[in-house]
């Protein structure tokens, strides 16, 4: 019996039915992009261009996670293009605190690392395990490719997060590896709203996403919900600032406790605008915030990409 056949991009692979489509690619010598392989960090995401696969429950429209979905028969595949993960080292050199709780941590590379916009990176300071960070822009709406910025949240019993100003302080070394992730910015759909919602150091990616967003594509209608539980935590009201001197009006800043004057209250969720189908949402911070943003995109029919903090 002939071996059925996965077109990756156009490029043809003999694979074996019950196989992951990624270990396919890999038996074709194509990298499909990927870095959790347990279906949680969407990177592998792949469009399902003709043919079937059996998606073990990742499907989203015409899509499937590479990771765990099988091939069943020929199928033609396709993945966006993105830059292919790699690694760096560089040393912590600022750490400025944004807030009571959340931290401005900066790594300046040996050599600067290429990413999109929404895209997260491992990194790995010496002596301590691995966490996922979003690179973005200055506060002040400036970039310096030599340096990633990472918005980190202090918690008091975190093995890394509690450590910065004690045992990891500027000069201390990190290796970096990615970039990762499928909640990358793309281009605007004719008429096509961009929301985006941050829950936290959601904000991080959100940010990257905004600024890009007026950069290259300056006329494009963009809505920005930024929201955390604690108002003491909304601590972007410099990045806010820079994007309406862009001229991005529609602008709101949610929380549950210690609301400012500006501040409404409740949950991003809540002040979503109506969405039509040319719109896109990106939505990025705690599981429960991203969830509850990615059910109301998806039942209005819109491109909906998210990014949940897992740790």
């Amino acid at each position: 019996m002939s071996r059925p056949i996965i077109t990756i991009n156009g490029t043809p692979v003999a694979a074996r039915n019950g196989e992951t489509l990624i270990d396919a690619g890999l038996g074709g010598r194509i990298l499909i992009p990927h870095d959790c392989c347990s279906g949680q960090c969407n990177t592998c995401r792949v469009t399902i261009l003709d043919g079937q696969v059996d998606d073990q429950g990742t499907a989203e429209g015409k899509t499937a996670l590479a990771c765990p979905a099988t091939v069943n028969g020929s199928a033609s595949i396709a993945f966006e293009d993105v830059p292919v993960p790699g690694k760096r080292t560089g040393e912590i050199s600022a750490i400025k605190p944004l807030s009571d709780e959340i931290l401005e941590v900066c790594v300046t590379l040996s050599r600067p690392l290429d990413y999109l916009p929404g895209q997260y990176l491992s990194v790995q300071f010496r002596g301590f395990p691995a966490r996922d960070y979003s690179p973005t822009a200055f506060m002040n709406g400036d970039l310096d490719s030599s340096v990633l910025v990472f918005h980190i949240k202090r918690y008091r019993d975190g093995i890394v997060s509690s450590q910065f100003g004690n045992l990891i302080g500027l000069g201390h070394r990190a290796r970096i590896r990615g970039p990762f992730g499928n909640a990358f910015l793309r281009p605007p759909t004719e008429n096509g709203m961009l929301v985006l919602v941050s829950a936290g150091t959601g904000w991080a990616p959100i940010w990257s996403l905004a600024r890009s967003a007026c950069v290259d594509h300056g006329t494009r209608d963009i809505a920005i919900i930024a929201g955390a539980r604690d108002g003491a935590n909304l601590y972007m009201s410099p990045a806010l600032h820079w994007l309406r001197d862009y001229g991005v009006k529609d602008i709101i800043t949610t929380c549950s406790t210690n609301r400012q004057a500006d501040d409404l209250p409740g949950r991003p969720r809540h002040y979503l605008p109506t969405l039509g189908v040319d719109d896109t949402v990106y939505a990025a911070g705690g599981p429960g915030a991203v969830a509850e943003v990615a059910v109301k995109a998806r039942a209005a029919g819109v491109r909906c990409y998210t990014d949940p903090f897992l740790q």
